[in-house]
C-alpha cells in the first residue's frame, strides 16, 4: 500500500492535477496515465517503492501474489517453472489472465503468444529496483485503458529521476540454504547544460538456485495422506523406489504381497531399502514402509534475469523536450529434471520377486534440461511540447519485441526394447547402480519452440485545462493512438520415436485504432467552505477502439524448417466498440467521502477462436457410432453424409463487461491518522466465447436455426415433417455470462511522534461474494468463489510499520482463507472422491507473517548514505496445508511459498 509519508500520496497541484504524468511540468516521469491514488474516485490501490522494497519479494509477480488479495493467482512462474508458458499470470478477481491488463509506464506490452492467442506479457524481467510504484485497479476499465481490462488493469511505473549514483546488493535465501538468490544492481543518473540535458541509466542482475522435491517433506505429507484415506491410488508411491500389488496394472491393490519363496509381507506395499543386494527378506522387512525423500523434481526454480535501462532528456528551451528510452530484459530458466514413471511389473517377470503383479515407481534423477528463455526490447522516443493555456502535447513511438525460446521433454513410458531392461532394474537400489542409459529405455517426446511479437505504437496525447470551477480546474486528457502488434512467423519442432516433426505457425496481425477522452471536474474543493459539500468531483471518460485481426492457424505440419509452406488463407476478425467510465466522489464533511463509478469494458477475441476450419463429412458410421439423433424427426439417426463446420469463427463479437464500484472513505477527525475504505465491485460480463458440442445444437435447433441446414424431405416422410438435417454449424459463438461481486477493504491508521517513534498500522482485504459461471445456456449458474480452481472468498494481508531516526522496521501477515478440495467444474461423483482422498471437504485457511529491520547510517563518515537492511519471510516456518497426492501431486496448497522460512539481507549505498 502507499506510503503516507511518501510521494505516492502527494497530488500535484490545482494547474496539473488530473493530467497524464508525462505532460505534468517539472515531472520526469515518462508514465501515459494520470497519477492515480487510493482516495480517487475509483478504488486503486495503489503499492509504492518503499513497500516493495520492504516486501522482500524476488520480482513483481511474486510481490503481487502475496499483497494483492484481489490476484488470484495461485502459483507464480516461479513455483510452476520451464517448461510452461512465460505468459504472465496475474490473475484479477478471477476472471483469467486474459482478462487483466499488464501496463508499464501506461503502455502496453508486447503478448507473449501462444499457438492461438496473444498473451498477458512477461513481467518479471522488470527489476523490482527500478519500479516506482504499482498502480491497481481491479474493476472493468476499458474505457480509459482499452481491450482486455474487463478484470483490471495493473500499472508498473518506473523510476526515471536518478540523481548520483545507487548501488544495491541483495541475498534471500531459505534457512536451509537450500535455494538461494542474489541480485546486484547499479541506478544513476547526471545532468549537462544546466540541467537541460539528463542522462539516466539502470542495470541489475539476479541469479537463483532450484529447490527440489526432496529438499521438502510436501511428497511425504501428501502420499501419506492420500495412503491413510485411499491407500488404493498409486500417487502414493512418488517420491521413492516404492511398491504395490496391483490388479489392473494402473492403481495399487489391498492384496497383501506374497514373495515367491512363500512369504507374506502381510502388506500391499514395500520398498527398495539402500544398498539392497537382492535379498527378498529385505523387501519384508521394509513392508508398509515406503520412501518419499529420492525425488528430485523441481518445486521453485526463479529465472535468472538480467536488465539494462538508458533514458536520455533533452530540453530546448521552456517549451519543448524530446527523450529517448531503451530497456532490455533476459530471464532464463532451467530445471534439470528426473523421468518419473511408474512402471507395470507382471508377476511372471524374472525378475519380480513377488506372485503377484506390482507397480514400481522410478525417479531417475538428473534426465532432462527443461529450458524456457525469454527477451523483451523496449524503445521509446518522443517530444513533450508545452503548449499555451497551460496544455502540454506528447507526441510519442514505442517500438517493443519479445522473444522466447523453450525446450521440454516428457517420458511417455518404456520403449519396447526398454520394458524387460527397466524392469530388471526393478528390483535394485538405482542411486547405488545407477542405469548406464536411462534416456535409451524410454519413449521420450521431445519439443522445441520458439515465439515472437512485435508491437509499434504511435500515439499523440494532449492534457490541460478547460476552465475554472469553484474545487478547481476542469481537466482533460485525450489520446489518439496506434497499435501494430503481430506474431514472429516461426517453426517448432517435435520429437518422436526418433522422427522429428515440424509445425509452422504463420505470423498474426492485430491492428488497433483508439482515440480517448478523460474529463476530471473538481466541482467543489475544501477550501471553498460549502456546507454539506466539503468536496465533490467528477469524472468521464469515453474510449473508441477499432481492432482488425488476422490469423491463419498455427502448429500447420510442413516437411522441414524451411518449408515448403502450403497457402493459408487468413480469417479476419473486425470489431469496433466505444466504452465509457463516469464516477462520482462526494464529500459531505472533512471525516467522510463516498465515491462510485460506472464503466464497461470488452475482451476481443482470441485468435484460436476466429479460425474456422475446414468442413468435416460426417459418414453414416460414424454417425452412428455417436449417436447423433434428430429431435424433430422422431429421434431418428441423422441419414449420412452429414457436414459438420467447426474451429472458430470469424464474425464472434467481443465478450462485454459491466462495472459498478461503490464505497465509502472514512477519515474521522476524532482519531487523527485514521482512513478506512470500502468498496463494493460488481462486474457481469456477457457474449463470453463458447466452443459447443454437436449435441447441443440438435438440442436447441429453435435457438440456433441459422445453424442447423435441411434438405428436402425422403420419400414416405409424412406431411409436415421437417427435411434430414444435411448440415450442423458447431462453429465458436458468443452466448456464455458471468458476474463477480466483491468487497473491498482498506485500514490505515498513523502515530506521528510518540515516545517510540511514528507506527503506520495498515491492512487490505478482499471477501469474493461471487464468481458464477453458466458453462451451457439453460445450466444453473456455478460460483467458483472459494472452490479449488476459482478466487478464495477471503483474502487478506495486515501489518505494521515502525520507524525512529535511522531504525525502521515491520510486521506483515499474509492471510488466505480456506477453499474447497475439489473444483467447481468437477461431477459431484469426483469431488466426493477427492474429499475421501483429502479426508475433509475444504483445505484450511493459511497465513503467513514476514518481519523486516532496516538502519540508514547518518551523514558524515565513509558509510554516509548507506542502508542496510534484513527481512525474515515466513518467520514462524509455517508450512502450507497438506493435499492429498491424488488432487495435486506436489502434496501441498500452493498459496504456500515451498521456500518456507527464508531471509533477505540488502544493502544500498548513494553516493
Amino acid at each position: 500500500m502507499e506510503d503516507p509519508d511518501g510521494a505516492s500520496e502527494s497530488p500535484q497541484d490545482d494547474q496539473v492535477e488530473g493530467v497524464a504524468d508525462i505532460l505534468v511540468v517539472g515531472q520526469r516521469s515518462l508514465n501515459n496515465d494520470i497519477r492515480r491514488n487510493r482516495d480517487d474516485i475509483q478504488p486503486y490501490i495503489v503499492f509504492d517503492s518503499t513497500v516493495l522494497t520492504r516486501s522482500g519479494a524476488q520480482n513483481v509477480e511474486d510481490f503481487l501474489q502475496s499483497r494483492l488479495p484481489m490476484n488470484a493467482t495461485q502459483q507464480t512462474q516461479s513455483q510452476v517453472g520451464p517448461p510452461t508458458s512465460a505468459a504472465g499470470r496475474l490473475d484479477l478477481r478471477g476472471l483469467g489472465s486474459d482478462e487483466t491488463l499488464v501496463l508499464v509506464d501506461g503502455r502496453r506490452l508486447p503478448s507473449i503468444t501462444t499457438e492461438d492467442s496473444f498473451g498477458q506479457p512477461n513481467i518479471n524481467g522488470i527489476s523490482m529496483a527500478q519500479i516506482d510504484r504499482i498502480e491497481v485497479l481491479p474493476a472493468t476499465a476499458s474505457g480509459i485503458y482499452g481491450g482486455g481490462a474487463t478484470g483490471g488493469v495493473i500499472n508498473i511505473i518506473l523510476k526515471r529521476d536518478y540523481s548520483g549514483l545507487d548501488l544495491e546488493a541483495r541475498y534471500n535465501d531459505s534457512s536451509d540454504f537450500e535455494v538461494g538468490q542474489s541480485f546486484f544492481s547499479v541506478n544513476g543518473g547526471l545532468t549537462f547544460d544546466k540541467g537541460r540535458t539528463r542522462i539516466m541509466g539502470s542495470f541489475s542482475r539476479s541469479r537463483s538456485q532450484t529447490l527440489v522435491a526432496s529438499d521438502r517433506n510436501f511428497f511425504r505429507r501428501g502420499a501419506e495422506l492420500q495412503f491413510r484415506n485411499d491407500p488404493v491410488n498409486a500417487t502414493v508411491l512418488l517420491g521413492g523406489p516404492n511398491i504395490c500389488s496391483t490388479i489392473d496394472g494402473f492403481d495399487c491393490a489391498t492384496d497383501r504381497l506374497v514373495l515367491k519363496n512363500g512369504t507374506a509381507l502381510g502388506s500391499a506395499f514395500t520398498s527398495i531399502p539402500d544398498n539392497y543386494s537382492g535379498n527378498p527378506a529385505d523387501l519384508s522387512a521394509r513392508a508398509g514402509s515406503l520412501i518419499y525423500n529420492r525425488s528430485s523434481l523441481p518445486i521453485f526454480t526463479a529465472p535468472n534475469v538480467t536488465t539494462y535501462n538508458v533514458n536520455i532528456r533533452r530540453e530546448f528551451g521552456k517549451n519543448v523536450e524530446i527523450f529517448a528510452d531503451f530497456s532490455r530484459d533476459e530471464s532464463k530458466s532451467t530445471n534439470i529434471t528426473p523421468i518419473q514413471y511408474t512402471l507395470f511389473i507382471p508377476g511372471s517377470a524374472p525378475a519380480n520377486p513377488f506372485n503377484q503383479d506390482v507397480l514400481r515407481f522410478f525417479d531417475i534423477p538428473d534426465s532432462f534440461a527443461q529450458t524456457q528463455n525469454t527477451r523483451n526490447t523496449r524503445v521509446n522516443v518522443g517530444a513533450i511540447i508545452r503548449l499555451p493555456y497551460q496544455w502540454s502535447a506528447a507526441l510519442q513511438y514505442d517500438w517493443l519485441e519479445s522473444k522466447g525460446n523453450s525446450v521440454s521433454n516428457t517420458v511417455l513410458g518404456p520403449s519396447f526394447e526398454g520394458e524387460e531392461a527397466l524392469q530388471a532394474a526393478a528390483f535394485r537400489d538405482l542411486r547405488a547402480n545407477p542405469l548406464a542409459n536411462p534416456l535409451s529405455l524410454f519413449d521420450v517426446f521431445s519439443s522445441s519452440n520458439v515465439a515472437g511479437t512485435t508491437l509499434e505504437i504511435a500515439s499523440l496525447r494532449l492534457g490541460g485545462p478547460v476552465f475554472k470551477l469553484p474545487g478547481g480546474n476542469l481537466t482533460a486528457t485525450a489520446l489518439l493512438e496506434r497499435r501494430w502488434e503481430s506474431s514472429d512467423e516461426t517453426v517448432n519442432t517435435s520429437s518422436f520415436f526418433g522422427q522429428t516433426t515440424f509445425f509452422w505457425n504463420p505470423r498474426a496481425i492485430q491492428n488497433v485504432e483508439s482515440g480517448y477522452l478523460e474529463l476530471r471536474a473538481p466541482i467543489f474543493a475544501p477550501s471553498n467552505g460549502v456546507p454539506l459539500f466539503h468536496q465533490l468531483e467528477l469524472m468521464g471518460s469515453v474510449r473508441h477502439d477499432r481492432y482488425d485481426t488476422r490469423f491463419s492457424g498455427s502448429s500447420i505440419r510442413v516437411p522441414s524448417q524451411t518449408g515448403p509452406f502450403p497457402a493459408q488463407t487468413a480469417s479476419e476478425n473486425a470489431l469496433s466498440t466505444t466504452n465509457y467510465t463516469v464516477g462520482i466522489k462526494y464529500a459531505p464533511a472533512k471525516d467522510i467521502a463516498f465515491r462510485a463509478s460506472w464503466g464497461n469494458g470488452f475482451l476481443p477475441p482470441k485468435l484460436g477462436n476466429i479460425r474456422s476450419e475446414p468442413p468435416s463429412l460426417f459418414s453414416s458410421f460414424l454417425i452412428s457410432l455417436l449417436n447423433l439423433r434428430d429431435p424433430a424427426r422422431g429421434n431418428s439417426l441423422i441419414p449420412g453424409p452429414l457436414t459438420v463446420l467447426g474451429g472458430g469463427n470469424p464474425d464472434l463479437k467481443p465478450e462485454k463487461s459491466n462495472s459498478f464500484s461503490a464505497g465509502v472513505v472514512l477519515t474521522p477527525s476524532f482519531v487523527p491518522g485514521l482512513r478506512i475504505s470500502v468498496d463494493l465491485t460488481s462486474i457481469r460480463k456477457s457474449d463470453e466465447v463458447l466452443n459447443l458440442p454437436i449435441t447441443f445444437f440438435l438440442a436447441n435447433e429453435k435457438a440456433f436455426a441459422d445453424r442447423i441446414k435441411r434438405g428436402p424431405n425422403l420419400p414416405g416422410d409424412a406431411p409436415g415433417t421437417p427435411g434430414p438435417i444435411t448440415s450442423v454449424d458447431t462453429s465458436t459463438l458468443n452466448l456464455s455470462k458471468s458476474r463477480l461481486k466483491a468487497i473491498d477493504f482498506q485500514v490505515d491508521y498513523d502515530l506521528k511522534d510518540t515516545s517510540i517513534g511514528d507506527l503506520h498500522f495498515y491492512g487490505v482485504a478482499t471477501h469474493t461474494k461471487e464468481l458464477s459461471l453458466r458453462a451451457l445456456p439453460g445450466d444453473p449458474s456455478v460460483n467458483r468463489a472459494g472452490f479449488f480452481e476459482g478466487p478464495l472468498k477471503w483474502r487478506a494481508n495486515v501489518g505494521v510499520d515502525w520507524s525512529s531516526g535511522s531504525w525502521s522496521a515491520g510486521w506483515n501477515t499474509q492471510i488466505y482463507g480456506g477453499y474447497r478440495v475439489c473444483s467447481s467444474v468437477l461431477t459431484a461423483f469426483i469431488c466426493a472422491q477427492q474429499e475421501a482422498w483429502q479426508g475433509a471437504a475444504r483445505i484450511g485457511s493459511q497465513n503467513y507473517s514476514d518481519i523486516y529491520v532496516s538502519y540508514d547510517f547518518p551523514a558524515g563518515g565513509l558509510l554516509e548514505g548507506t542502508n542496510i537492511r534484513l527481512g525474515i519471510q515466513n518467520i514462524f516456518d509455517q508450512k502450507p496445508p497438506t493435499v492429498a497426492s491424488g488432487i495435486d501431486q506436489l502434496g501441498y496448497s500452493s498459496f504456500g511459498d515451498p521456500r518456507l522460512q527464508r531471509f533477505t539481507l540488502a544493502v544500498r549505498k548513494h553516493f
